[in-house]
């Protein structure tokens, strides 16, 4: 393994752990990867005095008053860290391997990005977390964040850049059930990248302290440790915006609790999200704007493109598989989640779609939902809390996940299953 240069950054907590008790197994290892990558100009600080030392040999090398600000930018090799006093840059180290930054007991990390600031923007943008801040240096000669905090604390953060902080509680708690038992099913989802999750959607959202309301972190409190079981095995629990209707399924045979439901009310028929801002939409591209998306990806690209069909749906309407077929007879044919990511998640919003060729020869995807659709419905998650449903976290969790149980995560067999990406 290429050794890393880092930079890393305490934060104490109500407990005041050492850095040993927070490199507990029940930390998580967070790439902030959504503000922070390829960043060249950090600017750190703590809301309470703090001390900064290389963390190989845990010499000092500063003292910090509350709000004093360090400035962390790349070098050819290493790191270099210097203090901002007034108009003046003082140089404090360069190319340490590792800093340690420990605030006072109750401190939090604050963290900024300068190098993409818009012109005109006043003042820092100041982004506050728990837990250890590590910042290393990238092959690429950029910089890189990663988070360490403890599980629940994580969760805090959560729920308010997954579900929001303005649903009702029981749709907050299911969420933090979900999140908790994704979080440590799939805690090694970006060993590849040197941390064990990231807040982009290829794992959870996380917005740190700053997103935090005394609502959603009610909510993880009273959930705290639970998660889901089948079988008595953690499972894997995936979720997303808006089945569409009808929640995918699993057809790998791995989770067998990620089955097709249907989306809606038993009583009255009504579809849970059917009033979602995404429920229902419409994409269309053109000949040349389908051809060159597709030749974007290897896996779609074919000499002079002629047309692309759907092969097949699922039991849940999504599309198995599609076929792009070129000009001298070549044939590429990509799974539904493949269709997806290389047309873009936000163009195709999910792949419970139909797709018809209009007069004018245009693609026309009539879609529902938005997401992979496994799991929850965070949409219909919210009309279940609600009005005129009312369900309990535990009927949400149990209609979204087939079969499933609640167990303590210290009282369950976390079993190897399949991972699913957004």
């Amino acid at each position: 393994m290429r050794p890393v240069l880092t930079l890393a950054l305490l934060l104490v907590i109500p407990a005041a752990p050492t850095l040993a008790a927070d490199m507990s197994p029940g930390a998580l290892r967070i790439g902030l990867d959504h503000s922070y990558r390829h960043s060249t100009i950090l600017l750190i600080s703590c809301d309470r005095p703090f001390s900064l030392s290389d963390a190989p040999t845990h010499r000092a090398l500063a003292h910090g008053a509350a709000n004093i600000t360090y400035k962390v930018t790349p070098l050819p090799q290493g790191i270099a860290l210097t203090r901002l006093d007034g108009l003046v840059d003082r140089p404090v180290a360069d190319g340490s391997a590792a800093l340690t930054a420990m605030p006072g007991q109750g401190g939090l990390v604050k963290i900024a990005r300068m190098d993409n600031c818009p012109s005109g923007t006043k003042g820092i943008p100041w982004h506050r977390y728990r837990g250890f801040m590590t910042v290393r240096r990238e092959p690429d000669g950029t910089l890189r964040v990663i988070n360490t905090v403890p599980l629940e604390t994580y969760l805090y953060g959560v729920l308010p850049a997954e579900i929001g902080t303005r649903v009702p509680m029981e749709a907050m708690k299911a969420q933090a059930v979900a999140a908790r038992t994704y979080a440590l099913k799939n805690r090694g989802k970006c060993m590849k990248d040197g941390f064990g999750l990231d807040d982009t959607t290829r794992c959870e959202g996380y917005e740190g302290v700053d997103g935090e309301s005394a609502a959603s972190n009610a909510a993880v409190d009273s959930t705290r440790g639970q998660v889901l079981t089948y079988r008595g095995r953690m499972i894997d629990a995936p979720y997303s915006t808006d089945s569409g209707g009808m929640t995918a399924c699993d057809d790998s045979g791995d989770c067998p609790y990620l089955r097709a439901v249907r989306d809606a009310d038993g009583a009255d028929g009504r579809e849970y999200a059917a009033t979602g801002r995404y429920h229902t939409w419409t994409q269309t591209w053109t000949p040349a704007q389908m051809a060159l998306a597709l030749a974007r990806d290897p896996r779609t690209k074919v000499a002079k493109f002629v047309s692309l069909t759907v092969d097949g749906l699922d039991a849940s309407g999504r599309i198995t598989t599609a076929t792009v077929a070129g000009a001298d007879g070549t044939m590429r044919t990509v799974t539904g989640p493949q269709l997806r990511q290389i047309l873009g998640y936000d163009s195709l919003r999910s792949t419970r779609v139909t797709l018809t060729r209009t007069p004018a020869g245009d693609y026309r995807f009539d879609g529902k939902g938005w997401g992979h659709g496994l799991g929850m419905s965070q949409d219909g998650a919210v009309a279940m809390a609600g009005p005129p449903y009312r369900k309990t976290y535990l009927e949400i969790l149990k209609h979204y996940y087939v079969g499933v149980q609640i167990a303590l995560d210290t009282a369950v067999n976390p079993a190897k299953v399949a991972r699913h990406g957004f």
